[in-house]
């Protein structure tokens, strides 16, 4: 092949503009001999210059160096997100080390907690984590740790709740209900705790304590019989420790009210529960009242009427819940007349 012939093979080889057939011919020429090699060097180069000029005219200089700038800028933060990782992975161990010693302070209390609430007019049951039973009365609620750890089992209480408490001599079971506390180790009990003026505890089976903050603000200590009822006055501070008919005090968990010579202000308490509302009783005289009989599914117009047919009691609802008379928010309210 002739020079200016092979030269202009190469230049359309290195462009990519050869047919397969001369592709084969212009590689078997190249392996023929050094000289053909340094030739067809001499040609790649030209073409290369060629295009590295044509492609400077065309470029954009400035978008270039900030493509370059932006590559660098890359780079340093890649850079410095690796230094940061090795830092981190030197940080890691000893921070798993605190959080288990925290964790082991604390009694794993870091643990999930778990609320459950009870819908107005409905009576919820769950199982705890240790095997205790707890039935929450209408529009109560119930904060539990998913695991107890510790030296104790505590859950939080507002409303009204009956305790079945699973039997563990090594870890008190306590409900903090407002500012008492109830601490038990296997028993039954009911805490009624809506607001946080009164807190009653009936005590069904076993021993209990409640805790409870005196007159002077002293932490005391009374301890509960089977067939008792504490009431605590948190505003006065006094304590009233009295026998209790624990079948009127828990019926509510069977979706019942029943009344056994009960005062009328303790009856419609058990109501207000139960239907979500607040009585309030103008009437002084009404109060020693006492009625007896059980209520199942009757609607609150029922009972009420019940109550002035039984006695000529009459109820009036008002627009507006009143102020200063310790009932939970949100609640409807009559008065009694």
């Amino acid at each position: 092949m002739e020079e200016n012939r092979i030269e202009g093979l190469l230049v359309r080889y290195y462009n990519g503009e050869l047919e397969q057939g001369r592709i084969a011919e212009v590689e078997r020429w190249m392996r023929a001999s050094a000289e053909n090699r340094r030739l067809a060097e001499q040609v790649y180069y030209l073409c290369f210059s060629v295009d590295a000029l044509q492609a400077r005219e065309q470029i954009d200089t400035a978008a270039a160096l900030g493509k370059v700038r932006s590559r660098i800028r890359t780079g340093l933060w890649r850079r410095a997100l690796r230094r940061f990782e090795r830092a981190a992975a030197i940080l890691l161990l000893p921070l798993a080390v605190v959080s288990a010693w925290l964790l082991a302070r604390t009694g794993g209390e870091l643990s999930t907690m778990v609320e459950i609430r009870s819908t107005t007019g409905m009576v919820s049951v769950v199982t705890l984590p240790d095997a205790t039973r707890v039935w929450l009365n209408s529009d109560s609620y119930l904060r539990y740790p998913a695991r107890f750890t510790g030296d104790e089992r505590r859950v939080t209480l507002y409303g009204e709740g009956y305790f079945d408490v699973a039997k563990d001599a090594r870890r008190k079971f306590v409900v903090a209900a407002h500012s008492a506390e109830i601490e038990v180790y296997g028993t039954e009990f009911n805490v009624e705790a809506y607001d946080g003026d009164h807190i009653r505890t009936t005590l069904v089976s076993g021993r209990v304590g409640m805790k409870y903050d005196d007159a002077s603000h002293r932490r005391q200590t009374v301890r509960m019989l089977p067939d008792q009822q504490a009431i605590y006055n948190a505003r006065t501070g006094i304590l009233y420790l009295n026998e209790a008919d624990v079948t009127c005090n828990t019926s509510w968990k069977e979706g019942k009210i029943v009344l056994h010579n009960t005062s009328l202000e303790d009856a419609l308490r058990m109501i207000g529960n139960k239907y979500n509302v607040q009585f309030l009783i103008r009437n002084d005289n009404l109060r020693s009242n006492k009625f007896t009989g059980t209520f199942s599914n009757q609607s609150l117009d029922v009972i009420l009427r019940y109550f002035n047919l039984s006695s000529n009691i009459r109820f009036k609802q008002l627009d507006e819940p009143q102020a200063g008379h310790g009932g939970p928010a949100g609640r409807a309210v009559f008065e009694v007349l």
